[in-house]
C-alpha cells in the first residue's frame, strides 16, 4: 500500500491547471514519491526533502539516496520541461517520466532542458514521440 504523499501548494498558486493536476496525481501514485511542492510554473517531487527552511523536495542530480524530479510548467506554451531528475533506485527515472508524459493532451510537449544522463533520455525518447 502506498503511503500518503505530502503535497504543498504555495500561496501564490491561484489555480491548478488540469494538465498539472494530472501530473501531480500521477507522480503521487509512485510509491517512492513522498513530497511534492507546486509553485507557479514549477513542480518538485521527491522521496526526500530538505527539512531546513522551506522544505523543498530533493531533486539534486546524482543525489545518493533520493528519487525525484523538478519540472518547469509552461502552460502558455503547453510545455513540461524536465529541469532536474535523480533516481538512486533503478527504474524510477522511467516511472517518473511516464507519470509526467502519459496523460499529456495532444499539442503538449515534454522538453529536456539539459541531458546529463549518459543515455537515459535516448531510451525515454519514445515517450516524447507519443505525446
Amino acid at each position: 500500500m502506498k503511503n500518503r504523499t505530502d503535497i504543498i501548494v504555495t500561496r501564490n498558486v491561484k489555480q491548478i491547471h488540469p494538465v498539472i493536476d494530472n501530473i501531480v496525481r500521477n507522480l503521487a501514485e509512485i510509491d517512492k514519491i513522498q513530497f511534492m511542492k507546486l509553485s507557479p510554473g514549477f513542480l518538485r517531487a521527491s522521496s526526500e526533502r530538505d527539512d531546513r527552511g522551506i522544505k523543498n523536495p530533493i531533486t539534486k542530480v546524482e543525489h545518493p539516496t533520493a528519487v525525484g524530479l523538478s519540472l518547469i510548467l509552461d502552460v502558455d506554451h503547453k510545455d513540461i520541461q524536465f529541469l532536474k531528475m535523480t533516481s538512486a533506485t533503478k527504474g524510477y527515472g522511467e516511472k517518473m517520466v511516464d507519470a509526467v508524459m502519459k496523460d499529456l493532451p495532444e499539442g503538449w510537449s515534454g522538453v529536456i532542458v539539459m541531458d546529463w544522463s549518459g543515455g537515459f533520455w535516448d531510451h525515454e525518447s519514445s515517450l516524447f514521440a507519443q505525446a
